[in-house]
């Protein structure tokens, strides 16, 4: 696992490693909005209390489930990116899943994140479509009978 980003804390000599994560997790949809806010808060203080640092929070609002969950079949989702001591993650976990409002959560390592694509010029464009029709072209001379020259 090459890829693990060490930082040595000198006064505890041992090697932490803090990765971004993100956790999306499941509110009941009985709650009202400051009952959501102050929820919210109360996840987001969970992560700071273990040394975590929040990047994000996206509320996604209120979606259909896919099956009931307690009895709910409709949540607010909640997305949040954050760094943590990966060997803090399962004491988050266990914080979490004691909070009363939310009905389901999961915890990820967050990918990181992938560098945009340059546009395509148009002259690249361009070149692309007749390719694609050339091949359109081919496949109905082989299926009808033509000559089969593609």
């Amino acid at each position: 696992r090459g890829g693990d980003r060490g930082v040595v804390i000198p006064d505890r000599g041992r090697l932490d490693v803090r990765k971004a994560y993100e956790i999306v997790f499941i509110l009941r949809p009985d709650l009202d909005d400051q009952q959501v806010r102050e929820t919210i808060d109360r996840v987001a203080g969970r992560i700071t209390e273990r040394g975590g640092t929040l990047l994000a929070t996206e509320p996604w609002g209120k979606r259909r489930l896919a099956y009931p969950i307690k009895k709910h079949r409709e949540g607010l989702y909640v997305l949040m990116r954050f760094e943590l001591d990966v060997q803090r993650v399962q004491d988050l976990k266990n914080a979490v899943a004691l909070v009363e409002e939310v009905i389901r959560f999961l915890v990820c390592e967050a990918l990181p994140a992938a560098p945009a694509a340059a546009p395509a010029s148009q002259t690249q464009l361009a070149e692309a479509v007749p390719i694609r029709r050339q091949r359109q072209m081919c496949i109905r001379d082989r299926s009808g009978g033509g000559d089969g020259g593609c």
